[in-house]
């Protein structure tokens, strides 16, 4: 823990970093080995599982669960709420960062969505429906240009990696290992 840092949460992992100006609110739950970068924000409710990076100036909000092994690049914008009011109180919408996945810097993620295991989502993207597994979105609103590996590396035609020579075939929510 930063000496500038705030924990207020009772359930951090063992070895998870909060750097400096990182806040963690209590009731929000943050895995073993996490990585919290700085003015990151964890609200109450928000769900991080192990060896989560959060980046500097990312906010996880109450109702967003980021699974184990995910990453959310810089400035990376997780919402909540489809009907903001300043004046009504909001029930969270769910939104889930599957395991392994990864958000790229600036890319915005409209809550309720699931974005797959091992999907990609480019910097800049703006994410409006659910991603599958290993996909690799890109633009606004974002769209599938192709798949990618557990390792990060793009799928050739064959659906397989060119640099650690994993398969994969498709199934019901994206692709799964062969």
């Amino acid at each position: 823990m930063h000496p500038l840092g705030l924990c207020e949460s009772t359930r951090v992992g063992d070895r998870t970093r909060v750097w400096a100006f990182a806040h963690v609110m209590a009731g929000a739950v943050v895995g073993a080995d996490c990585n919290l970068g700085d003015h990151s924000f964890v609200e109450d409710g928000a769900v991080l599982g192990d060896r989560v990076t959060v980046k500097n100036g990312v906010a996880v909000w109450n109702g967003v669960t980021v699974e184990d092994d995910a990453f959310l690049g810089p400035y990376a914008t997780l919402t909540n709420d489809l009907r903001p009011r300043s004046r009504r109180p909001a029930e969270p919408v769910p939104t889930l960062i599957a395991k392994g996945a990864s958000v790229g810097a600036n890319a915005t993620i409209v809550c309720g969505i699931r974005v797959g295991a091992y999907a990609f989502v480019a910097a800049g993207a703006v994410v409006t429906s659910d991603v599958p597994d290993h996909a690799l979105v890109v633009g606004t609103p974002a769209r599938q240009v192709g798949w990618v590996c557990v390792c990060g590396e793009g799928l050739d035609a064959a659906l397989s990696c060119p640099a650690c020579g994993r398969g994969y075939v498709e199934g019901a929510s994206g692709l799964r290992a062969s």
